[in-house]
């Protein structure tokens, strides 16, 4: 029999996307608007957004502030989006929660049509109120302005990048898709972007001008890079210079620097300690992000390398780092893609790098597209590798290609972040 946060949960599993801030506002407000019991950093883009949480979250943490963060979607388990300074709520304590809250919500003047993410950030927000944090860091779901996430009312967001993805709901070109996500800029407090395109930073920039927020850019109010010798920042109050980075990739000083600069416009616009040079080095040192570049060695048998990359830009920084990185003696990708997603860009990234190509479906959504689709799509590409295989779901993958490749061969994992999560499951890792 399913718990009280299961049940809940599967009852509103069939509402799918409602966008839109009413039914959030009205949900907090029934239960008392925890988000206005601390101040909250609003992390959006299209890519980037997780890793951003994540340094942010160390760093506020390092400042000795405690810390509610949530994220999605979750990898293995929906815990993971409820975190006090990293550490992953309770089933028990979520269960409460639910009892608590659900006869709030599921009454004649609650909101009976609460989506599953708007429940989400609903219990996020209350569960971070009761547990007393002194700031939060919450992840934009699809968007931005009509994403159920700005319900946590935020001092600061930031918006870490802008390319194509969900291009049904966000349009098709890249400043329609800028003006949508910068509508988080929150009136009267700070937006910070590491946003690269002109055209995209002249939407932003009228987005923030129109809600009287601050724009700080990378590039002008604050500086990053990463180099062989390590990460360095340059920002209005806090500076490093060569320190490490715990996630790889040379795309996370992009999302390392919007963190920083965020807990810098929270100190600014709402009083919150800053950390020290060396509280710095450390939280940016110490932050993992599952599933984004994570190494996974075979006992025996293969690596495998996990990374979310789902749309064209992130496939295109998953192929840099597989560029850079010694090419094993057999290199296979594991993809499985969303009905939606547009593969052709993510092909053209990828395919060049790896030597066969596994087609699968995960394990946890219905919107996987058939692994024989998939296979069809890369067969009928001229770089194609020459040998495709399709396995009808993650289980199946995994098994088999545990069992037919020894330690010399890398299984890189990637178009989807659902089918991470359900390959980490197969391979035993725990909750991320």
């Amino acid at each position: 029999m399913p718990g009280p946060l299961e049940g809940w949960l599967d009852d509103v599993q069939l509402r799918g996307v409602k966008l839109g801030l009413d039914n959030i506002r009205t949900a907090l407000a029934r239960v008392g608007n925890p988000q206005k019991r601390f101040p909250s950093i609003l992390v959006g883009g299209t890519n980037g957004k997780g890793s951003t949480v994540a340094f942010a979250t160390q760093l506020l943490g390092s400042a000795g502030l405690r810390v509610g963060s949530t994220v999605s979607p979750h990898l293995m388990h929906y815990r993971e989006r409820f975190r006090i300074d990293g550490v992953i709520a309770a089933e028990s304590r979520l269960d409460r929660l639910t009892t608590e809250l659900r006869p709030l919500i599921d009454c004649s003047d609650g909101v009976p049509g609460i989506t599953y993410f708007e429940l989400g950030i609903l219990l996020a927000l209350r569960y971070f109120q009761d547990e007393g944090v002194d700031a939060a860091v919450v992840e934009v779901g699809l968007g931005g302005e009509f994403d159920a996430s700005r319900g946590c009312d935020p001092a600061v967001a930031a918006l870490v990048s802008v390319g194509r993805d969900h291009q049904h709901i966000l349009g098709s070109d890249l400043p329609t898709i800028a003006r949508t996500k910068a509508r988080i800029a929150p009136p009267g407090g700070v937006l910070v972007t590491a946003v690269h395109q002109s055209d995209c930073l002249e939407v932003i920039a009228e987005e923030a001008k129109a809600v009287g927020c601050q724009l700080w850019r990378l590039g002008r109010e604050f500086e990053a890079q990463r180099t062989d010798s390590g990460f360095s920042y340059q920002g209005p109050r806090l500076s490093v210079r060569d320190v490490p980075l715990g996630p790889a990739g040379d795309h996370q000083a992009g999302n390392a620097a919007c963190a920083l600069a965020a807990v810098e416009a929270l100190a600014t616009v709402r009083g919150t300690p800053l950390p020290t040079d060396q509280g710095v080095t450390e939280a940016l040192a110490s932050t993992q992000v599952a599933g984004r570049l994570e190494l996974v060695p075979g006992e025996p048998g293969p690596q495998f390398l996990l990374d979310g990359a789902h749309n064209p830009e992130a496939a295109h920084c998953l192929a840099q780092e597989l560029g850079r990185r010694p090419r094993p003696e057999r290199r296979v990708l594991l993809l499985a893609a969303m009905r939606e997603k547009v593969r052709e860009p993510m092909l053209e990234a990828l395919l060049p790098h790896v030597d066969q190509v596994w087609c699968t479906s995960g394990l946890t959504s219905d919107r996987f597209e058939a692994p024989g689709v998939l296979a069809e799509a890369v067969r009928a590409r001229a770089d194609s590798p020459p040998v495709v295989v399709t396995a009808d779901n993650a289980r199946e993958a995994v098994q088999r290609l545990r069992d037919e490749l020894d330690d010399s061969a890398e299984v890189v994992v990637a178009g989807s972040l659902y089918l991470v999560g359900d390959v980490r499951r197969e391979l035993g890792l725990p909750a991320a």
